[in-house]
């Protein structure tokens, strides 16, 4: 399994953390890259409410294999070969 999250610095919390752990706790290595994104709409103004319910509501999507895209390796690979291109 395989995720992109993406969060605002401050919200890098032990609790998200743990959550990640706990989500991945069979496998024996991770790999985590971190890097600044722009333009991911994380700036839109969330109650802290609202971003709980955001963040469970993609952990039980993910759990439950819910709204979940998935492509062939091989398909994958092409769209994201094209997109880098710009094509």
């Amino acid at each position: 399994m395989m995720t992109t999250i993406r969060i605002s610095p401050d919200e890098l919390t032990p609790s998200l953390l743990k959550k990640v752990k706990a989500l991945f706790e069979n496998e024996k290595e991770l790999e985590i890259i971190i890097k600044p994104v722009s333009g991911s709409g994380l700036s839109v103004n969330e109650t802290p409410e609202e971003y709980v319910l955001r963040v469970n509501k993609a952990i039980d999507n993910l759990e439950n294999g819910s709204e979940i895209v998935s492509y062939p390796e091989a398909e994958f690979e092409t769209l994201t070969n094209d997109l880098m291109k710009g094509k």
